[in-house]
């Protein structure tokens, strides 16, 4: 059978995945790959902002919200820092003590959207980045995070984030809370053993993926020490 007769007898679309789309992709889904202001601070992310603070809200009330960073895997929970990371904290998911908040050049994402275009189909290069878009970066993160929390923080008990220290996130998140007076922990290690990195590096080289810091042991383990004195159930194991 030639390729005419399979398309006679093949449906051409079964599933689209069209309710998996946060925005109108117009047309065929994109995969935006790149770093710029065009990836940043354009059509589909802004767009993407303005529906998070229109249409979204928490599915209920948590005692905390985690900011947590993004990664090159989509959707991110099925990324390998966040399977390391998830696993740890899997016990405050299950009961619904603990919120995933990502924070990424796409805006704000809350877990639920993890499987949303355009949240599973872009990659940002930190290693293209210049200082002039890194600053770019920081102020529009800046302003994203500050619309989320102004605008669901009746969502949340408490904040944390689980940020590399020197990461541009981090430092938006801090100059965010610092300018609202809001306590915002960071319970990341902020440093950790070279056999440690070297152990998760499966050979594809640290300084390509520097976040592989918060999957180190040392940093999970600072992870839970801290979610236990942000909940008020004290650091020691």
């Amino acid at each position: 059978m030639d390729d005419r007769g399979e398309e006679r007898i093949c449906p051409r679309v079964v599933w689209s995945g069209n309710e998996y789309d946060w925005v109108n992709p117009r047309g065929e889904r994109l995969y935006l790959r790149g770093v710029g202001w065009k990836y940043l601070a354009e059509w589909p992310f802004t767009e993407a902002h303005r529906k998070l603070l229109a249409s979204y809200k928490p599915r209920k009330h948590y005692k905390i919200g985690l900011f947590i960073p993004c990664s090159y895997g989509k959707p991110y929970s099925q990324s390998y820092i966040h399977y390391f990371l998830r696993k740890t904290i899997a016990g405050y998911i299950r009961q619904g003590i603990l919120h995933e908040i990502i924070l990424t050049n796409a805006g704000v994402v809350p877990r639920e959207l993890d499987e949303y275009w355009p949240y599973t189909s872009y990659d940002w290069n930190p290693l293209k980045e210049t200082p002039e878009i890194r600053k770019c970066y920081r102020n529009i993160l800046k302003q994203r995070i500050r619309d989320y929390i102004e605008k669901f923080s009746g969502y949340y008990d408490k904040y944390a984030a689980y940020l590399r220290w020197n990461s541009d996130s981090w430092n938006a998140l801090r100059e965010v809370s610092e300018e609202q007076g809001r306590s915002i922990p960071n319970l990341a290690a902020r440093e950790t053993s070279p056999e440690e990195l070297d152990e998760l590096d499966l050979g594809l080289g640290y300084k390509l993926d520097p976040d592989l810091i918060l999957i180190t042991p040392t940093s999970l383990k600072n992870l839970v020490k801290g979610l236990k004195t942000v909940l008020g159930e004290g650091g020691n194991e």
